[in-house]
């Protein structure tokens, strides 16, 4: 069992389901147990197990796009990796099998999109949102370009050779900032990733805008929003 000598996920020893926590020069690091070991087949157990491997997944996802890996890092505390500041922050949002509307692609707060429209479909993702506005606090003499960020969550599959849920990651092309006109995004899925929508029934993406400078470095985000 876990113990848990700050909040939820933040240093941890011990172990958790099929994972051991050990800390070592202040940072936590995790491991599987040993194939001796026999988890619990209970209700509870199960359900504990799915949501922590559920998490794994996400923070895996989010934390692979080096775009919003960047930006997690910059707001990652010394004491912690960013995969599990990741982890640790979408934690409650997760439930045993399925993810909220809650999930953050993004560490802190940021700027409100307006009205977004969210057209998935087995070959491409279109979003449409609202002009940013002046609002946002967006530099636009040093503030270049703008990119949309995709974590596409698919669960619910018939064929059991498959795994019960997966992510897929999409970056946009760069668009300029124009804070006075409304935004297009279209994403293109590839042959696999249209097949891999088609296999699960249930999809759904969290999403994030953030622009860059001339150099490609993150400097605003939006806020997550799902679709």
């Amino acid at each position: 069992m876990a113990t848990f000598n700050k909040q939820i996920l933040g240093k941890v020893k011990g172990a958790l389901g099929e994972v051991t926590f050990r800390q070592r020069n202040g940072k936590t690091y995790l491991s599987t147990r040993p194939g001796s070991f026999i988890p619990g087949s209970d209700e509870n157990s199960v359900a504990r197990r799915e949501k922590f491997s559920l998490s794994i997944k996400l923070a895996s996802a989010i934390n692979s796009v080096p775009l919003l890996k960047s930006i997690w890092d910059k707001n990652t505390p010394a004491d912690v990796t960013t995969f599990n500041h990741i982890m640790r922050t979408n934690y409650a949002m997760i439930g045993s099998g399925d993810l909220s509307g809650l999930v953050k692609l993004i560490p802190s707060i940021g700027f409100n999109v307006a009205n977004p429209v969210v057209t998935l479909a087995p070959s491409s993702v279109k979003v449409n949102l609202d002009a940013i506005g002046n609002s946002a606090g967006i530099d636009i003499t040093s503030e270049t370009s703008i990119k949309l960020v995709l974590v596409l969550y698919l669960s619910n599959t018939s064929d059991s050779s498959l795994s019960k849920n997966e992510f897929v990651k999409f970056i946009s092309d760069s668009k300029p900032i124009d804070l006075a006109s409304a935004l297009e995004f279209n994403i293109a899925l590839s042959d696999v990733e249209s097949q891999m929508y088609s296999i699960y029934q249930n999809r759904k993406g969290f999403f994030a805008v953030v622009t860059l400078d001339a150099a490609g470095n993150a400097v605003h985000y939006s806020n997550t929003f799902a679709g």
